[in-house]
């Protein structure tokens, strides 16, 4: 039977330290504000924890707690929960099969870069309007998960970890979230991951990993700010990458009504652009393949090239937009391109060339220029 345990250091309620001296499963701590410390930490099983305050900042817990087997469910609610040093703020074992669920919740994590959230076993875990800050949130590679993160933060932006590290296998949902940092998926991850109406930093999409991308944003700006390898699937809808979309290995992009300032494809990668613009430079090369609809390619001033391709790379397209602003475009090696093209902000187009032959451009006048190189 649940209880009710109402605690407080002010004579108007149970203490701290006996309301953990008698815990029992089912049981609802309602805490007063204040601060609580736990020194040595707490194995939790099947409690629920809830500040009374009007904010998290006014009750706080100095402490970790740790999910075992024993426990099925583990409830944060209206506090803010400061880590010990060494110590992840909350540790899932790997024998768990648990529920972790934070609400209107604030994660400290330490000065010795611990996950705040530290997932080894079977675990749905839900942040719903929770601050996860100096720390992570790490699905390690024996965790069977379940992620749903709704109106949320991960302020983390290390430069040698993941604000979001998922390993492991099962699903991630983020929906109206901010990351701060990498979203990393890795080779071993086998992982759904759905990002809506969110933004990133970085994005790191590795693995056996299928991404669904709707009306979010990768903010930073480097060459490869969301960078896509291994076997990885990713549908892309809406969305705007600040920075550069970096594509290899053997994977499969599909990108639509989206905005990307620069775009890199190489290896065995496939690639289709429905709808989409990009700002700066497009280049494929090795035998990446494009198809291309309705696209807008652009160029700026600090590339030679507006759209490049090399080795065995091939790009068809239709119904383009072609706005070189001064570069050129170049099909070099056996790389191979054929274009339809309705409108351009110039009138002829210069291509550099090895082979004529390789290049198909309807639509626009267009010069062979040879590579000298």
């Amino acid at each position: 039977m649940t209880r009710l345990v109402k605690v407080s250091g002010r004579g108007d309620g149970t203490d701290w330290k006996s309301a953990l001296k008698d815990l029992q499963p089912d049981d609802v701590l309602l805490l007063a504000p204040g601060f609580y410390e736990l020194n040595q930490g707490l194995e939790v099983n099947n409690i629920t924890i809830k500040g009374t305050g009007n904010a998290p900042e006014e009750t706080v817990i100095s402490g970790f707690f740790v999910l075992d087997r024993d426990c099925s469910f583990f409830t944060l609610e209206n506090i803010c929960l400061q880590t010990k040093s060494d110590h992840n703020t909350i540790y899932v074992e790997d024998n768990a099969d648990t529920y972790l669920t934070l609400r209107n919740t604030n994660l400290y994590g330490d000065e010795n870069d611990m996950a705040a959230i530290a997932v080894n076993g079977k675990c749905t875990l839900e942040l719903f309007s929770s601050k996860i800050l100096n720390s992570s949130v790490s699905l390690f590679a024996q965790a069977d998960f379940r992620l749903t993160m709704t109106d949320s933060l991960i302020d983390y932006d290390s430069k040698d970890y993941a604000a979001l590290g998922i390993q492991g296998k099962g699903t991630a949902i983020i929906s109206n979230s901010v990351i701060h940092g990498n979203l990393s998926t890795y080779p071993d991850s086998n992982a759904e991951v759905d990002l809506n109406n969110t933004s990133i930093s970085y994005g790191l999409i590795h693995g056996q990993t299928w991404v669904n991308m709707l009306n979010s944003t990768v903010e930073k700006n480097d060459d490869s700010s969301f960078y896509i390898s291994d076997d990885s699937w990713v549908n892309i809808l809406q969305s705007e990458f600040k920075g550069g979309v970096f594509i290899d290995n053997n994977t499969k992009t599909l990108i639509q009504n989206s905005k990307i300032d620069r775009l890199i494809a190489c290896d065995n990668a496939k690639v289709t652009l429905n709808n989409s613009s990009i700002v700066s430079h497009a280049d494929f090369q090795d035998k990446a393949s494009a198809d291309a609809t309705r696209v807008a390619f652009s160029g700026r001033d600090d590339f030679e090239y507006f759209l490049a391709l090399n080795g065995q790379a091939s790009l068809g397209g239709r119904d383009l937009i072609l706005n070189p602003n001064g570069s050129t475009l170049a099909v070099q090696d056996d790389a191979k391109i054929k274009l339809n093209i309705v409108s351009s902000s110039s009138k002829d187009l210069e291509v550099e060339c090895n082979s004529r032959p390789n290049v198909n451009i309807l639509g626009m006048r267009w010069e062979a220029k040879k590579n000298n190189d």
